[in-house]
C-alpha cells in the first residue's frame, strides 16, 4: 500500500502576513482529490509548498512540515504560459526529458505516449505562443504526463478553458488515477467532477475539512448555466468587420461583415483555439488582419496607436501581463495619473472594499493569488476609464462571490459611462443576465446567438 500524503501544522507566511495557519491534512494515496475554498484563502500556495517551489522561491516556512512518502510530482499553474520554456510542444516535452536524465531512446517512447493521452498530436510543432489557453492546458498535462510523476498537482488549470475541453481534461486526470497516480486540483467551478473525484476538501477559516458524502453530491451536482439573449436591431455600431480575415498560422476568421452594438456587453465564445483571443489582438493592432475592420467609421489599421488607445483598452486573460510596478498601492498610483471622473477617491476606496483588496495594499501583485490578481487587473483598467474594454476571461480564477462583486463593478461603471465591452468566457455565473448580446464564433465566423 502506498504511504499517505501527510500535512502536519504548517504554517506559511508572505512577510508579516499569515496564508496558512497550523494546517494538518491527510490525503490518500493513488486518488482524485479537489480541494475548494474562497478566492486567496491559500489554495494555490498549499500545491505549491508541495510542489517543493515555496519557499525556496518565496514566502516564510515557520514551522510544520510536509510528506509526500517519497513521491515525484510536478506541477500544472493556473496559466499554463507561464511554465514553458521551449517554443514548441514537442521542444518542450524532450527538455523536460533532458532535465530529468532520460535516455534518448526514451524519448520517443514518451513523447509518443504523452502527445496521444493528450490529444496534442496536430500541436507538437506549432509555436505554444500561438495557442489558446485550453490548448496551451493540454500541452502542459501531456508535459506531466510525459514526465511519469506520481504526484500531479494542478492549480485551477481549467480557467480559461471551453466546457468540451474541460470535460477531456477532467476525464483525462481521471485515467491518470487509474494508473496508480495521485491527483490534487483546485478548483471554483465544480460540474463535471461527479464521478471522478474521490474526495472534495474545503478550506474553512485555517483549516481544511474533507466534505461528508452528502455534501460532496450536493455540491458536485451543480447544473450547467443557460445562456438566453435577444438578438440586435438596428443597433449604432462600435465595430465594424467587412470581408475581415484573420490567421495565426492557420485561417482563425473568415467575416463577411458584421456590426458590433455600440454601448453594449457582447458576450464572445467559441471552443478553444478558435481565434476569440486572436481577434481582440487584431482589434488592438497586435496582429494584422486582412479586409476592413472599422472603430467609428475609421479604419483601426491606420489610427496611430497613441490617439487608438485612448478609447480602446484590452484586459488580458493573464492578469500578470498588464501589471507594471511593485505593489497593489503602487499599481493604483499609476491608473490614477489617468484615472475616469467616475473613480473619486470616495468611489475608489468603496471599489477596493467591495473587491476585499484594502488589506492588500503594501502587498506585491505577483504574490497576491491568481482571483485578487484577476480583481486588481479589471480595477485598474476600469479606472483608466476607455470608451472600449476588451475583456478576456475576466471571470478565471475567481470564486461565486468574487465574480458577483467583479460583475457589479463593471455593471456600475458600463452603465455610468455608456462604455462599449467585449467580453470572451467559458464562464456564464453571473454575466448570463449582464451581457446584452451573445457572439458565438464557429467554423472561422462570428454569429449573433440567442442561447
Amino acid at each position: 500500500m502506498q504511504a499517505e500524503l501527510t500535512i502536519n501544522h504548517l504554517t506559511f507566511s508572505y512577510g508579516d502576513r499569515e496564508v496558512i495557519r497550523d494546517l494538518s491534512l491527510t490525503l490518500p494515496a493513488g486518488t482524485f482529490s479537489l480541494l475548494i475554498g474562497p478566492t486567496g484563502c491559500g489554495k494555490s500556495t498549499l500545491l505549491k509548498i508541495m510542489a517543493g517551489l515555496y519557499p525556496k522561491y518565496g514566502g516564510q516556512l515557520t514551522s510544520g512540515q510536509v510528506s509526500l512518502g517519497g513521491r515525484s510530482q510536478a506541477m500544472m499553474f493556473q496559466e499554463a504560459g507561464e511554465q514553458f520554456t521551449m517554443a514548441t510542444p514537442r521542444e518542450e516535452i524532450i527538455f523536460a526529458m533532458e532535465n530529468l536524465g532520460k535516455s534518448k531512446t526514451e524519448f520517443a517512447d514518451r513523447l509518443k505516449l504523452a502527445s496521444e493521452f493528450a490529444e496534442i498530436d496536430s500541436l507538437l510543432d506549432q509555436k505554444i505562443v500561438t495557442m489558446s489557453g485550453g490548448e496551451k492546458q493540454r500541452v502542459a498535462l501531456a508535459v506531466l504526463v510525459a514526465m511519469d510523476v506520481d504526484l500531479f498537482l494542478l492549480d485551477e488549470p481549467f480557467a480559461s478553458v471551453d466546457p468540451a475541453a474541460r470535460r477531456f481534461l477532467i476525464g483525462r486526470l481521471a485515467k491518470l488515477k487509474e494508473q496508480g497516480k495521485t491527483i490534487i486540483i483546485t478548483d471554483h467551478l465544480f460540474e463535471d467532477y461527479q464521478g471522478k473525484v474521490d474526495g472534495v476538501y474545503r478550506f474553512k477559516g485555517e483549516q481544511v475539512d474533507l466534505l461528508t458524502k452528502d455534501e460532496q453530491a450536493l455540491l458536485l451536482a451543480t447544473e450547467p448555466i443557460g445562456l438566453h439573449f435577444p438578438l440586435p436591431e438596428n443597433e449604432p455600431a462600435a465595430f465594424v468587420m467587412k470581408n475581415f480575415a484573420i490567421k495565426q498560422g492557420r485561417p482563425l476568421l473568415e467575416q463577411k461583415e458584421l456590426a458590433i452594438p455600440k454601448g453594449k456587453v457582447t458576450l464572445i465564445t467559441g471552443p478553444n483555439g478558435s481565434g476569440k483571443s486572436s481577434l481582440f489582438k487584431a482589434m488592438t493592432k497586435l496582429l494584422d488582419y486582412q479586409g476592413s475592420l472599422t472603430w467609428e467609421s475609421k479604419e483601426v489599421a491606420k489610427l496611430k496607436e497613441r490617439t487608438y488607445f485612448q478609447h480602446v483598452a484590452q484586459i488580458f486573460q493573464n492578469a500578470s501581463d498588464q501589471f507594471m510596478a511593485i505593489t497593489v498601492k503602487e499599481e493604483l498610483a499609476l491608473s490614477q495619473k489617468h484615472a475616469s471622473p467616475y473613480f473619486t477617491p470616495e468611489v475608489l476606496d468603496q471599489a477596493l472594499a467591495d473587491l476585499d483588496l484594502a488589506d492588500h495594499m503594501d502587498q506585491v501583485v505577483y504574490s497576491l493569488s491568481g482571483g485578487q490578481k484577476k480583481k486588481l487587473q479589471i480595477l485598474l483598467m476600469l479606472l483608466s476609464g476607455q470608451e472600449v474594454l476588451l475583456i478576456d476571461e475576466p471571470l478565471s480564477g475567481l470564486d461565486q462571490k468574487s465574480i458577483e462583486q467583479v460583475v457589479q463593478l463593471l455593471q456600475k461603471c458600463q452603465e455610468k459611462s455608456g462604455q462599449t465591452i467585449l467580453l470572451i468566457s467559458h464562464q456564464f455565473y453571473g454575466i448570463s443576465t449582464w451581457c446584452d448580446y451573445h457572439l458565438r464564433l464557429a467554423g472561422r465566423e462570428l454569429a449573433f446567438v440567442q442561447d
